[in-house]
């Protein structure tokens, strides 16, 4: 269950921070700007540019600023720097920057109003808008990003209920942490983010929302107009360019990750939503696959998911795959 504000809506803004010297100050800057934040927890994650000075001067500067390091002065991902910074924070609410990004002004003005409007509210995602830095960023970004450019955001009347199957469906839009402000008991349920290997910085943010969506009351704010802008650079790591055997490598992990977290912690439907979006990611190896392909596929799926085998949907792709398949054959025969 989410929490009334009873006026004491105070927020700990989390930014992960590499290799983005050049723009954390405006970061950091935008969210102070906002009267809600009580402190910005940077988690400066061994960048090797200077980044680690300028967050030592800002922390130096402002006192709502804490800096903080993993043990060592590793370098651990986007991921395991969030929950480094979400367990080192102490506000009520929580809400999430990237380094590289910005606040824009009334960032949190919407989502006050719904939270202190819905008592049982564990979260309110707004709009994000995009910020093109360069016209070398703007067409690096066109050219290989995978999560495409304009306002990202949902549509308008999705009940909480149904943001979790809405989201794992895909196609209708989705959320970005920059526009997210969560409660912090909704954590108790759904976990920080994960840290399992190849996802500290790639999809976790996905897998996160996905599991705050399964077991809270995450409610829309302005779903219209951006609270904050996600800046696109020369330096993105969402557009570096990748070939597609290495995104569908990734997607597969995002999809196995959250599948497992379901299993342990989802309803019955939403661990069947869950295979299913796996399961298609795993046939879905080229856009047109055959249905020999995909059977071939789907045969081999158990040995990297033995309990594949306990899921019906499992059974009835295979069935279908298979009687499709002779069908072909025997029309082709006729």
């Amino acid at each position: 269950m989410g929490m009334n504000t009873n006026g004491n809506f105070e927020i700990s803004v989390v930014i992960p921070v590499y290799n983005a010297a050049a723009f954390v100050t405006q970061a950091v800057e935008s969210a102070l700007s906002q009267p809600e934040v009580r402190e910005v927890i940077l988690v400066e994650d061994c960048s090797p540019d200077d980044s680690l000075a300028i967050c030592r001067q800002l922390a130096g500067l402002y006192p709502q600023v804490k800096l903080f390091q993993h043990p060592g002065g590793i370098n651990r991902g986007a991921g395991p720097s969030r929950n480094l910074g979400i367990i080192s924070s102490t506000c009520p609410y929580i809400a999430f920057l990237d380094a590289d990004d910005f606040y824009l002004a009334n960032r949190f003005v919407v989502a006050r109003s719904v939270f202190e409007q819905n008592p049982d509210c564990d979260g309110v995602y707004d709009a994000v808008g995009m910020y093109y830095e360069d016209e070398a960023g703007r067409e690096r970004w066109r050219e290989h990003s995978i999560t495409g450019e304009g306002v990202t955001t949902l549509p308008p009347a999705i009940a909480p209920d149904d943001l979790f199957s809405v989201l794992i469906k895909g196609g209708q839009g989705h959320i970005h942490l920059n526009g997210l402000t969560i409660s912090r008991k909704i954590l108790e349920k759904s976990n920080l983010f994960t840290e399992l290997p190849g996802l500290e910085s790639m999809h976790e943010d996905t897998d996160f929302i996905l599991r705050l969506a399964a077991v809270g009351c995450l409610s829309a704010g302005n779903i219209t107009l951006p609270s904050a802008m996600r800046r696109v650079h020369s330096q993105n790591r969402v557009s570096v360019p990748r070939s597609g055997e290495s995104i569908r490598r990734d997607r597969i992990r995002l999809r196995i990750a959250t599948y497992r977290w379901l299993r342990r912690n989802g309803s019955p439907e939403q661990r069947r939503l869950g295979f299913r979006r796996l399961l298609l990611e795993w046939t879905r190896a080229t856009p047109k696959l055959s249905k020999a392909a995909k059977l071939s596929a789907l045969l081999r799926f158990p040995f990297s998911m033995p309990s594949s085998l306990l899921e019906g949907h499992y059974w009835h792709e295979l069935a279908r795959t298979f009687w499709a398949m002779i069908r072909l054959e025997w029309l082709r025969l006729r």
